[in-house]
């Protein structure tokens, strides 16, 4: 299995992934819309043997806090791996080789949309424990506030931190 950066030749392939993970929803439509904007920031791929077993992708977000600050982080998802390659590690190779990727660079914050308990091993916590919301989330549901997720590459500021995932997502 090789972890490497999607390229245009690619598309199918990731789209027959997103459909048999989680059906004929709105992930699809939602990456295609992230490239047709240009802010695919990663889209990595799980090759084995030719054929796409796995994807992730980055895409910008931006944090708005209550001081007037705006700060630019990445959104992680979707993720996906297909059904006969799942519970291989290829999710979590994708999201560390992502995660990787990005430690050069001045990335304010990660944000996902989430299992706690599974991308807590990425160094994601609940957003809401450092004030931060999701901008989507009207909900009271606690369920929600946990699973809308953080992970901060350097100390940041805690409290009233507002984000926003790229419009392509239509939340």
């Amino acid at each position: 299995m090789k972890i490497r950066t999607a390229d245009c030749t690619d598309h199918s392939g990731i789209k027959a992934v997103l459909e048999v993970a989680f059906g004929q929803g709105d992930e699809s439509r939602i990456v295609e819309r992230l490239r047709a904007d240009d802010a695919d920031s990663l889209e990595l791929v799980a090759d084995h043997h030719g054929d796409i077993a796995g994807m992730m992708m980055f895409s910008p977000a931006s944090a708005h806090l209550a001081d007037g600050t705006i700060l630019r982080g990445l959104g992680l998802g979707p993720v996906a791996v297909k059904p006969d390659h799942q519970n291989k590690g290829i999710g979590s190779a994708l999201i560390e080789a992502g995660l990787e990727h990005f430690l050069p660079y001045p990335v304010a914050f990660f944000c996902v949309l989430g299992a706690p308990d599974y991308y807590a091993r990425f160094g994601f916590s609940p957003a809401i424990e450092r004030g931060w919301r999701w901008a989507a989330d009207n909900s009271t549901l606690a369920e929600m506030a946990q699973a809308f997720q953080i992970r901060l590459p350097r100390p940041l500021p805690a409290g009233d931190g507002v984000i926003h995932y790229h419009p392509a997502f239509g939340l």
